[in-house]
């Protein structure tokens, strides 16, 4: 059930025209049924007028099958027809289906054809048929000589399909020739040497209860039976020789043959006289009564017109037919069996092809049970063949589903309609016969769907058992349809099979009181016969009205049940989803921890190293210098790595917001080149930053983030670019739509190691490091290229990365911003001259700086004084409240607050000090000097009423430039 490929398993050769498509669609179509049927379901049911519309808008309907057929057909030219089309529109499980039941279609009709070959010929033989050993089975005479004779036939059809396959289809193409010019040759002869005068004999309509509308749609609803096999070239279409728009031609010349076919062999068995009854009503009520060729209308009326050369012109045809119908679904059976074993569904030994490249072990399959069925009798495949018309109608339903979905993608409005229409079309006739014709099948023949479902129920659950490429139970549509299948087929049977009970306990009761009262008139018979028949009728009225109160109640049952399933199952695949996402963040993280752990460690090492090294004796002031230097760049570096991780923590969140400030384009780039002009010349790199190609270089962005992208861009450049190497930025403004937006394109290129092209694809992805030698030298922690993406992102920007390993990196950055008007770019102007005008001497003006920590009171005291400030500290924000109250009003030029601190917290303390009641103590400036950097921390120190927000680690050109502007 793996689904492997068998070792001798090559692809189905293409051997078909379409002469020899047209002998397989016509062929499964049109079998033993168009000799009997006319006779004894046809006629009696809507007269000859009526068999003719009714076979001729079956046919119609058959078309609509057919386009959604031909259009898939064209869509997926594979073997397997309906279970390819199902799986590639709804997935395996829904495939199975339409294969399960499909297979019992396939292989009903084969049997069909066998027996009939008895049976026809019993009709013709007569006491011939008497010869060896007989026995009686469900109600059913089962012969010797029937018995060889569906046996001959079957092993026939094997030996022809499991030879060469052309030698199959071009017999199969002469024996369809030779059944449609049979069929042609005896309808002419008859209607024009027979006695009767007219073509449509009277009368028209079966003299039944029935309307003549009624009729018409009785033969509508036996479409799918008496056209099925049709689209079965469907199964074969790996093997067509031309190209698949042909089918649908093809298709529907096979069509209208069936209908020829089935057409003139019912005129035929309704016209002329037949022996000593005045017309066909009389001789169709009779014929189970009559033996021999009387019992066989078309045969009659064949032989009355042109005497024995009629039986052997139509008896040829007939065998043409059986052998067509047995040959064209065996070959259709084995393919579609082929397919199921190649996608897994059958076991992998079905798929085996012999020499002549046949599927030569699911024809023995099908040939091993067809040679027992005979056994069985007629009877028993009567039952079978009606079920039929159910796997059709599913197989129908699934097709015209599939071609609507897949229309809809390529927006085939033509195929959309037909694909609807023939779902509906199938819909209907499938509740016909299980709601409003349930006597149209013979009650065994319900039962017999019920074990096929209740099979095909415990073989998926064996198929779903051994799934290991975990391709079936995405959807419990399966067993949801065998339970609703086994359910109401099985309350059909019950009601069926209560009214055969009720009539022949009635026809009990009538023949006991008949014998009792032997002289009552025929009137008074016929009287109590009409109220009997009454009383049936009402009876089954109320059963059926009954069946359908609780066919309703158990399939709202199931949606429900369905409904309850798909919570749960949406609920499951959630859970999943967040345990393998748990998973993948938890691996995630172990290899960021253990990078972090190397990273950290490697800056920590250095500072620890040369904090030792300026602690030792007799240290030259050059050698501190050194140390010192040594000393900063390691903590730069560590503060990197830490903002880093918190911008990543953030981006992911989704806590980042853009503060889009004025902003010089030029003159930022030129900040960027000169920020990394020193160390790239130390290393040897030739480095350049081109703005030549900005038109509007006044715009309004997040300067910080744009800042922060360029600087992981740049870094990342430097880091794997090599002595004497290249790293250019050039800036290109490109065109927009948008008149108040400028668009630009930053391209970052370096000539360093290059990446690999399976890491390339996951780059952005955070924690990953490329697995190399040389990588794993260069300090990182795999976040760099994840935040750049996640800024572009939140910018709404896209990036992407051409590289190759060996040759280099370039990463391309599309970003629009707005542009400043020229009143923007006065005014912004005008501010930044008066912030530049108002930087202050800071002699003699008085901080109170609050902060728990002693070593930062100390270094930001000493920075603070060597600026001019005159410094007083509290160690938490109750002390620095006390402080002010105590202080006279003026004291304090301004207070710097830390904000998590113990006993009361900064937000706590600026409220306090705002609400003093002198108000002139309540007005000096505070500025949140805090670890709290985000720009939502900023926000809230704004919001408690403080006047600022310095972030630490302390930036002193930021921190003085803050004191100016608030203090001017």
């Amino acid at each position: 059930m793996n689904g492997d490929t068998p070792k001798n398993d090559q692809a189905l050769e293409r051997y078909l025209s379409p002469i020899h498509v047209w002998a397989l669609s016509f062929g499964c179509a049109v079998g033993w049924g168009a000799f009997v049927m006319p006779g004894t379901t046809f006629l009696p049911i809507a007269g000859p007028l009526g068999t003719i519309l009714g076979l001729f808008i079956g046919a119609l309907l058959m078309f609509v099958i057919g386009i959604n057929y031909h259009y898939l057909m064209n869509r997926y030219p594979d073997a397997g027809g309906t279970l390819t089309y199902t799986i590639k529109a709804f997935g395996y499980d829904h495939g199975f289906i339409s294969a399960w039941y499909l297979i019992l279609v396939y292989m009903a009709i084969m049997w069909a054809n066998a027996s009939a070959l008895g049976l026809i010929s019993k009709y013709l033989i007569g006491n011939a048929f008497n010869l060896g050993f007989h026995y009686r089975i469900l109600d059913y005479d089962v012969t010797f000589v029937e018995i060889v004779l569906s046996i001959t036939a079957v092993l026939v059809a094997y030996g022809i399909c499991s030879k060469e396959k052309k030698l199959a289809v071009n017999l199969q193409t002469f024996l369809c020739i030779a059944l449609f010019l049979g069929v042609a040759i005896c309808a002419i002869a008859v209607f024009s040497l027979g006695e009767s005068k007219e073509i449509i004999t009277r009368p028209y309509f079966a003299p039944n209860d029935n309307s003549p509308a009624k009729q018409i749609i009785s033969i509508v609803m036996l479409s799918p039976w008496a056209y099925v096999g049709f689209e079965s070239i469907s199964n074969s279409a790996a093997g067509f020789s031309f190209s698949p728009k042909k089918t649908f031609p093809i298709m529907s010349v096979a069509l209208l043959s069936s209908v020829f076919c089935y057409a003139a062999l019912a005129l035929i068995a309704s016209s002329g006289i037949h022996g000593n009854y005045t017309g066909w009503v009389d001789y169709i009520a009779d014929l189970p009564n009559i033996k021999g060729i009387l019992g066989l209308p078309t045969f009659h009326l064949a032989h009355d017109a042109m005497g024995d050369a009629g039986i052997i012109i139509l008896g040829i045809a007939a065998f043409a037919g059986v052998m067509t119908g047995l040959v064209g679904n065996l070959i259709a059976a084995s393919r579609l069996i082929y397919i199921m074993a190649k996608d897994g569904i059958m076991p992998s030994w079905f798929s085996r092809l012999n020499d002549n490249n046949v599927p030569q072990n699911a024809l023995l399959a099908l040939t091993g049970i067809s040679v027992l069925i005979p056994f069985l009798g007629r009877n028993a495949i009567g039952w079978i063949v009606d079920v039929t018309t159910f796997g059709a109608i599913i197989a129908y339903a699934y097709t015209s589903s599939a071609a609507a979905i897949e229309a809809k993608y390529e927006n085939n409005v033509k195929v959309i309609f037909t694909g609807i229409l023939g779902f509906i079309i199938s819909v209907i006739i499938f509740l016909y016969f299980m709601l409003f014709s349930a006597g149209a099948m013979s009650t065994e023949s319900y039962l017999l769907l019920v074990i096929w479902s209740v099979i095909g129920f415990m073989y998926y659950r064996f198929v779903f058992e051994y799934d290991n490429q975990k391709r079936f139970g995405h959807s419990p549509i399966v067993w949801i349809t065998f339970m609703c299948m086994i359910f109401f087929t099985l309350l059909i049977w019950v009601k069926n099979a209560t009214n055969d009970i009720t009539k022949a306990v009635v026809n009990g009761i009538n023949d006991y009181y008949q014998r009792q009262d032997a002289e009552m008139s025929p009137d008074a018979i016929d009287r109590a016969s009409s109220f009997v028949s009454n009383m049936m009728i009402k009876a089954d009225l109320a059963i059926t009205r009954n069946i359908i109160i609780q066919m309703a109640l158990i399939l709202f049952s199931l949606l429900i049940m369905v409904k309850l399933y798909s919570i749960m199952y949406k609920r499951e695949r959630q859970a999943q989803k967040e345990t393998i996402k748990a998973h993948e963040r938890s691996k995630a993280k172990t290899v960021f921890l253990s990078n972090m752990s190397h990273d950290i460690r490697t800056p920590m090492n250095a500072i620890i190293g040369y904090i030792n090294l300026a602690k030792e004796d007799n240290v030259s002031y050059e050698e501190l210098k050194e140390y010192l230097g040594k000393i900063e760049a390691s903590s730069h570096h560590l503060l990197a790595l830490i903002n880093d991780v918190l911008e990543m923590s953030r981006i992911e969140s989704g806590k980042i917001e853009l503060e889009k400030t004025p902003l010089n384009l030029k003159a930022f780039f030129d900040e960027i080149r000169d920020l990394f002009t020193t160390q790239m010349s130390e290393k040897g790199i030739n480095y350049s930053v081109d703005t030549t190609q900005i038109r509007n270089e006044y715009v309004y962005c997040d300067k910080n983030r744009l800042n922060r992208m360029l600087l992981n861009l740049l870094s990342n450049a430097y880091k794997f670019t090599p002595t004497n190497g290249e790293v250019s930025v050039k800036v290109i403004q490109t065109n927009t739509s948008e008149p108040a937006k400028a668009s630009y394109e930053i391209r970052v290129k370096d000539s360093g190691i290059g990446m690999s092209d399976e890491f390339a694809q996951k780059v952005f992805e955070a924690f990953e490091r490329e697995k190399d030698s040389t990588v794993d030298t260069i300090q990182g922690t795999g976040l760099g290229m994840s935040i750049v993406k996640g800024i572009v992102d939140l910018m709404g920007g896209t990036i992407e990365v051409n590289t190759k390993k060996g040759s280099g990196t370039e990463f391309v950055v599309n970003l629009s911003f707005l542009i400043q008007t020229e009143e923007d770019i006065k005014k912004n102007y005008e501010d930044e001259k008066q912030k530049n005008l108002a930087k202050l001497d800071f002699t003699g003006k008085r901080v109170l700086l609050v902060d728990d920590i002693q070593v930062n009171r100390m270094i930001s005291a000493k920075l603070l004084e060597k600026s001019g400030f005159a410094v007083e500290t509290a160690e938490n924000g109750q002390e620095a409240v006390d402080k002010v109250k105590d202080a006279k009003a003026g004291y304090y030029d301004v207070i710097l607050m830390d904000i998590q601190m113990p006993v009361m917290d900064g937000y706590e303390a600026s409220a306090a000090i705002l609400k003093l009641k002198d108000k002139e103590k309540a007005s000096v400036p505070i500025i949140a000097m805090t670890a709290n950097a985000f720009a939502e921390d900023k926000k809230r120190a704004l919001d408690a009423g403080m006047k600022g927000h310095i972030a630490k680690p302390i930036d002193i050109k930021n921190l003085l430039d803050t004191l100016s502007e608030i203090l001017s």
